[in-house]
Formats: structure tokens, C-alpha cells, sequence
């Protein structure tokens, strides 16, 4: 591999190499050639030795610190720009690595100046490292949890990044609308309210248009704020400003922005949306953790043998599966009591899970090293520390790994303990779960939500503003945050209900054109799209992204629109549409419409023709929702009708069913066919009960569940 000395040099100097930097060629190639083939560390003493000479070389500066980055050592790449860049401080390459050095260095919010002098100087000449240097940044906020500014810079990037790597990129932004640990309110799109400004106020304006272009928000807010002297009262600026600074990772200087535009806007539902982001930011800065404690284990087995023998630690069945390399123990708050089949415990009375203790032989770094990771809420850090005391011994005082300290689940402070999850025996019906957890709902909707003092209604609690005028705004957003809490547990509140609970005006619909890209609206303009008047394109456009964004609510009045029409989906996706549709009533705790859905999509079946083993998923469906009340009327003939048409044909099938029917101690309404069925072999793959909770396992780099989240 050669160079064409006629070519322009490599050290961006925009001359010929054969006039500029021929000289080292010959070692630059060497080197180069070296670090491609994998010899990286010989690569580098060839560029240090030639970098030891000439520190302020483009070339060889540049190169160094490509190999120091390439070999994760980005405090050395960083030494190695530092003359070339005191020499030539808006070199495009020089500037790029140096950003995506400090970024690993001093982390986003310190390395911003740096990464934005990048962004100005280096788009131009380098465009797919931009994109991928904003990927980069991308992930470091989302682990910081500025899930807004995470998705932004992913939407930067998706510009800039190499034709190979956009669909990549594509695909995060598609998770992330559908990550539902994001609050919804944070997820899609947030667009830039269109100003109207003078000649004079215009430039202002197109400059800080133009900064944001760069995805320099800061430096854009910065300059977008200098026309609040002359336009202090208008709400669209103060929300461009916040969304600016949320963009950007500072989001509580967005909060402080968006609780200004929500007292200034005119047009109600949208103070409410402004108000509604503005508290989800203050709550995602106020979060509190949990305890989280790291010990060594000198025999496993043991500790196994005695942790087993205590009450309050309760074995997840999962750890036994052989692809689970982790022990996890959930802890109970009391010890768990059984529960009858025809009664229904009180929530006082059932056990909390307040913590879990991860087992495992070996640490994240994949050495021999048998180790316990407790996590505890804080309120029991010293009755459960006493407890397993004598079990687990001291705590490790510098735990070297990171795996469990970084991914230690926060609560908002407001919220915190309002979501509990309940314990149950394993052998407790699915009927006493899904009673249960409906009741847990009733509580927080009916009594702990609107007795709590929360800090968006100035500590007073919801019932205590209700009817205030004074606090019309913040209230209906709180009720959006509250709906925003509920989603992250698959549970649907019903807003307009909330609202005239509270005595708050209904939600005003978002009016649509017909001919308008619905892609492109906000999700609380979205979740205010009057969906009966779209066209039959607009709704299945709305269907695509309303089971991307995955709101529960609106998710079930789309699915109900769109089932009420006539061939606007495709046939083939129809059997997807209807098993959500009959999810989202589960999710409800609501039996008897799941029942009501499935019975629905068997009309559906039989007027578009289904094929026999396909018609078949429906009773399955049915099956698993009619098992849970043994003495529901129609659970025998229902049995019976589905042997008669489908189980005589299908004897392995009918085993199965069998199998599953003696779980739930109901006797099958015919004569088995012959043969031994072993209960628990082939019903496992029937379908679970509805409503059994699953409990979290975090095996193999999986994140580490904690109370509060589901």
C-alpha cells in the first residue's frame, strides 16, 4: 500500500503530500499498516517516537491518538493532540478525536464545550465520525437517564453516520420510543414551536436556529434566551428554551423554562403539556436509590443452604433453569403466609418485596469469584443488613466491578413506595393475583395518589387543590405524570375519568387535517387525536406508532377504531391486532372483556377464513382465561365443544390440555385417549396464567431488578 504523492496530504493541511509531509510518509505507513493488521502496540512506538520529535505534526498526532483511542486509553490520546492543537486549535480530525477522548474522560456535561467545538468545526470535513461521536454521547445519556437528550442526539446522528450504520441508529431510536422504563411524555418527537420575530430579532433567532442545527442546544438556548428582553411573555420561546436545554442533558434548567411557558401559554392544553415535561424533569432529578451492598461469599453452597432455611428470602424458580448462572433471592417484608383458593387477602396483610440478593459464582469480568448483591429499599437497609448479618459477613468496602452499581434502579421521590409489589406463594390461583393487583390500583388511584403531597402542587396533595383554579394546569399534568408512572406497569388509567374526578375541563381534541403526516406530532398531541375522524390511512398510520410508543390508553381506543373498520390492516398482521387487543384487557385485570375480545376475534376468524390450527390460538386464549374460575358455567361446555372439534384430531394436543387442566384441579369432560400424562411437561408451552408475575433475574449482564420496578 502506497500513497499518491500528488494526493492531498493526510494531515488535512489541504496540500499535495509530495509538498507537505513526504518526509514521514514512509513511517506513517508502517505504522498504519502495523495497527490495521492488528499489531497496534507496534503501530505505537513508531508514532510516538516520530510524535517525540514533531508534537504539533497533524498526521502523526492525529494517528497517535487514533491508535491511544482504538486501544481504550483516551487520557494518552488527549496528551498526544495537545500540541497540534495549541498550534492548530480548529483542526477538523484533531478537534473530533479530542471530543470523543474527553467525552470517556470527563463525561458529557464537562466535555461539552469540547464536544461542540467539534461538532462546529469537524461536520463539514468528517460527518460519519460526528454521527457516530453523537451515538456515542447518546448512550452516555441514557444511562444518565436523560432519556430526551439521549434520543436527540440519536436523531443527530441518524444525519451524519455512515449509509451502513443508519438503519443501526434507526433501530435505537425505535427502541427507545418503545422503552418503557422512559416515561411516555419523554419518548418521540418534541418539535420547536415556529416564532415570528423582527429583522432585528430574526437574526438572533436564525443564529440560535443554526446552532441547533449543529446540535449545539446549549450555545443555542443561550442565544435563543437573549430575545426574551424583548419578548419576556411569550410562552413558545420559553418552551423552545427549555426544550433546548433538555436536548442538551440540562434538565432542570429545561424544568425551570417549561414552568415558565406553562404559566405563560394562552392555549390550556398546551400549558399542560409544557407543565407536564416540566415535572417529569424536576421528578427524574429527585430521584432517590436504594441501598446496594457487595459481599464475598467463601462457600456457595452453604450460604445457598442457609438462605434457603430464612422465611423472609424467598428463591426465584428461575435461578435453577440451567441457563441462569445467578441465585436470586426476593425479600419479604413478613414472612409469606398461604393463600385459600376461595379467599382474597387484604393488601395490609399480603407480603411486600422490599429487595432481592443476587448469587453468583463468578464477577463481571468473568473471574472465578463467588459473590452476593444486596439490594434493599433504604427505609429496611438496617433491619435486613441485621438479618443476614451472620450469614453474609462484612461488606466488600471497594467493590471494583460496575455492573451493579450503575444500573441500581431509582424512584422518583414523590412516587416513592407507591407502587408495591406483592408476594404470592406460587401455588396462589391466578383469580387471587389479578384481584390483588386491581386492588393495589384502587388503592393508589382512590387514596394513597390523591392524599400525597407532591412537590409540582407546592407539597399540598391532589384532593387538597382540587378545584382550584389557581391549579388547574399543574394539576392535570401531575395526572399525566401519574398515567406516565402507571405505564411503566402495563396498567391503564382512565384520564378523562381522572380529570372530571378532579374537577378538572376534558381534554380538548388535537384536530387533524386529513392530508397531515401524523408521524411527526408530539405523544400528548398524539394521545389527544380524536381517532374516529381519521382517514382509514391516517388510523393505520396512527396504529404503527401508537404500538410503538405503546401507551395503554390509547393503544386500546386505536385497536377498537381500527377492528371496527373494514380491511384498512392487513390479514396477516389482523391476528397480531387482536391478541393486543385482548392483552390490554388483561392488563386491566379485566376477565370478562378478555373473554368478551377473544370471542370477538373468533367472528373475525371465522369470517375471514382462518385455517383450522390457526383458528385454534383463539381457544387457547379462552382456555387460559376460563381456567381461572373453575366454577365459571361455561368453563365444561366450552371443553367440551373444544374436544369435539379440535382435540380428537389432535392427541398430543390433547395431553397437553390435560396436563394443563390438572394444574388447575379441573377434571376434563371426556375420556382421555389412553396414556400417562405428567403434569407441568408439555402444558408449560400452553400459556402461563395471566396475571403470575414475573420475577426479575438479572443472569447474564442483565440489569439488576429493585423494588419500585417492574
Amino acid at each position: 500500500m502506497s500513497l499518491d504523492p500528488y494526493s492531498l496530504c493526510p494531515c488535512e493541511s489541504g496540500k499535495k503530500l509530495k509538498f507537505c509531509c513526504a518526509d514521514i510518509a514512509s513511517d506513517m505507513m508502517k505504522a498504519l499498516q502495523l495497527h490495521e493488521s492488528g499489531q497496534s502496540r507496534a503501530a505505537l512506538k513508531i508514532l510516538e517516537k516520530l510524535h517525540a520529535a514533531q508534537p504539533a505534526r497533524a498526521w502523526v498526532a492525529t494517528s497517535l491518538a487514533g491508535v491511544h483511542l482504538f486501544l481504550e486509553n483516551p487520557d494518552a490520546a488527549r496528551h498526544a493532540l495537545r500540541d497540534l492543537l495549541q498550534e492548530s486549535p480548529d483542526h477538523p480530525l484533531a478537534r473530533i478525536l479530542d471530543a470523543t477522548a474527553a467525552l470517556d474522560v470527563d463525561g458529557y456535561e464537562d466535555a461539552r464545550p469540547t464536544i461542540h467545538r467539534a461538532f462546529t468545526k469537524g461536520v463539514k470535513y468528517h460527518p460519519e465520525m460526528i454521527g457516530s461521536l453523537a451515538a456515542g454521547i447518546a448512550s452516555a445519556l441514557y444511562e444518565d437517564d436523560k432519556f430526551v437528550a439521549a434520543r436527540q442526539h440519536l436523531a443527530f446522528a441518524m444525519r451524519f453516520v455512515r449509509d451502513e450504520d443508519r438503519q443501526q441508529v434507526f433501530m435505537r431510536l425505535l427502541d427507545f420510543d418503545g422503552e418503557q422504563s422512559v416515561p411516555y411524555p419523554l419518548r418521540g418527537v418534541h418539535n420547536l414551536r415556529p416564532l415570528d420575530f423582527s429583522e432585528d430579532d430574526d437574526k438572533l433567532f436564525r443564529k440560535s436556529i443554526g446552532l441547533n442545527a449543529l446540535g449545539c442546544w446549549h450555545e443555542s438556548a443561550a442565544v435563543a434566551r437573549q430575545l426574551l428582553e424583548d419578548h419576556p411573555d411569550s410562552a413558545e420561546l420559553w418552551y423552545d428554551i427549555g426544550m433546548l436545554h433538555a436536548w442538551d442533558g440540562e434538565q432542570s434548567v429545561a424544568a425551570e423554562a417549561l414552568h415558565k411557558a406553562a404559566d405563560l401559554a394562552k392555549d390550556r392544553e398546551f400549558a399542560i403539556s409544557c407543565e407536564t415535561l416540566a415535572q417529569l424533569f424536576d421528578l427524574e432529578a429527585s430521584q432517590t436509590e436504594e441501598m446496594l451492598r457487595h459481599f464475598e461469599v467463601e462457600s456457595m453452597s452453604k450460604l445457598l443452604s442457609s438462605l434457603d432455611e430464612m422465611p423472609r428470602l424467598v428463591r426465584d424458580h428461575r435461578s435453577d433453569e440451567p441457563d441462569v448462572d445467578a441465585v436470586t433471592y426476593s425479600i419479604l417484608d413478613r414472612e409469606p403466609a398461604a393463600v385459600a383458593a376461595n379467599e382474597t387477602p387484604s393488601l395490609d396483610s399480603m407480603p411486600v418485596v422490599i429487595g432481592f440478593l443476587v448469587c453468583t459464582d463468578r464477577d463481571e469480568f468473568g473471574q472465578d469469584q463467588p459473590l452476593c448483591h444486596l439490594a434493599v429499599e433504604s427505609e429496611s437497609s438496617d433491619e435486613v443488613l441485621s438479618m443476614l448479618d451472620n450469614v453474609l459477613g462484612k461488606p466488600i468496602e471497594k467493590y471494583r466491578g460496575e455492573q451493579f452499581d450503575s444500573v441500581t434502579y431509582s424512584q422518583w421521590a414523590d412516587y416513592r413506595g407507591l407502587y408495591r409489589q406483592y408476594y404470592f406463594p406460587p401455588e396462589t390461583p391466578a383469580r387471587t393475583r389479578a384481584q390483588i393487583g386491581k386492588q393495589n390500583w384502587e388503592s393508589i388511584l382512590e387514596d394513597k395518589w390523591p392524599g400525597r403531597p407532591l412537590q409540582a402542587l407546592e407539597g399540598k396533595t391532589p384532593s387538597e387543590v382540587k378545584g382550584d383554579e389557581n391549579f388547574t394546569v399543574r394539576l392535570a399534568a401531575a395526572l399525566n405524570v401519574l398515567d406516565a408512572f402507571a405505564d411503566r406497569y402495563n396498567f391503564q388509567i382512565d384520564l378523562p375519568k381522572m380529570r372530571e374526578k378532579f374537577e378538572l375541563p376534558a381534554i380538548e381534541p388535537y384536530p387533524v387535517k386529513d392530508d397531515q403526516e401524523l408521524s411527526s406530532c408530539e405523544v400528548l398531541q398524539m394521545l389527544r387525536i380524536p381517532v374516529e375522524s381519521l382517514t382509514d390511512s391516517q388510523a393505520v398510520m396512527l396504529l404503527n406508532r401508537s404500538q410503538l410508543i405503546q401507551h395503554a390508553g390509547f393503544m386500546e381506543k386505536v385497536l377498537c377504531d381500527v377492528l371496527k373498520r373494514d380491511n384498512v390492516v392487513d390479514s396477516q398482521r389482523m391476528p397480531q391486532i387482536w391478541h393486543a387487543y385482548i392483552d390490554l384487557a388483561r392488563d386491566k385485570y379485566d376477565r370478562d372483556e378478555a373473554l368478551a375480545r377473544i370471542e370477538q376475534a373468533k367472528e373475525w376468524s371465522q369470517r375471514s377464513g382462518q385455517k383450522f390450527e390457526d383458528s385454534l390460538q383463539w381457544e387457547m386464549r379462552q382456555l387460559q382465561f376460563l381456567v381461572i374460575d373453575p366454577k365459571d358455567e361455561s368453563l365444561q361446555p366450552f371443553l367440551k365443544e373444544m374436544h369435539q372439534k379440535y382435540l380428537r384430531k389432535l392427541p398430543e394436543l390433547e395431553e397437553a390440555i390435560i396436563a394443563y387442566l390438572n394444574e388447575h384441579d379441573i377434571e376434563p369432560p371426556w375420556s382421555p385417549s389412553g396414556g400417562v400424562v405428567v403434569a407441568g411437561s408439555m402444558s408449560s408451552a400452553i400459556a402461563k396464567d395471566p396475571w403470575a408475575p414475573e420475577s426479575a433475574q438479572p443472569a447474564g449482564g442483565g440489569k439488576l431488578w429493585l423494588p419500585g420496578q417492574d
